[in-house]
């Protein structure tokens, strides 16, 4: 009875562990970086700001648009699909991010929970009162802005994609700015 017993708690332990590397790991020649990852070009303060979204998850691959402003001191934002049907609307403001009008599918605490701290890192990555921010590791390599903290990679393209690694829980969010 123990062997079994055993051999189970190994197997979950490992496959719990189980995760993507980060995407770039830091090089010798790559140079510290307190660049921004939202410049103009990326997001905008005072306009709606659209971009393409692609969400992978170990099973699947989504992808749809993602409408995002500034609303006084907090970024209000949509998720839709490509066919139009909303994922979930979100607001990022002070040291959180909430998800409202959650699709039935994704309304579940656990996913509402990551994605959520995944939304407030990726929005909040710049912000000086974030409550990582002193945390994160930030370096550019290959043109590319990178930004470290604990599990997570945002990665800033020289063709302007964002994207986030969360490789405690094997996702991958990428965003594309639309271009009005």
């Amino acid at each position: 009875m123990m062997k079994p017993l055993l051999f189970f708690t190994l197997l979950t332990l490992v496959a719990g562990c189980a995760s993507v590397a980060p995407s770039v790991r830091r090089s010798a020649t790559a140079e510290a970086s307190e660049a921004p990852v939202w410049t103009e070009n990326l997001r905008s303060g005072s306009v709606k700001n659209s971009y393409r979204v692609t969400l992978q998850t170990p099973e699947n691959r989504i992808t749809g648009l993602c409408i995002l402003k500034k609303s006084g001191e907090e970024w209000r934002g949509t998720l839709v699909n490509e066919m139009g049907a909303k994922a979930f609307d979100f607001v990022v403001k002070g040291d959180r991010c909430e998800l409202l009008n959650v699709l039935p599918a994704m309304d579940k605490w656990y996913v509402k929970k990551t994605v959520a701290a995944d939304l407030y890192f990726l929005f909040s990555v710049d912000s000086p009162g974030a409550t990582f921010r002193r945390r994160t590791e930030r370096f550019v390599q290959d043109g590319s802005l990178v930004v470290n903290y604990r599990k997570k990679q945002l990665l800033v393209t020289p063709d302007g994609a964002v994207r986030l690694t969360n490789s405690r829980r094997n996702l991958r969010y990428e965003l594309r700015v639309i271009n009005d």
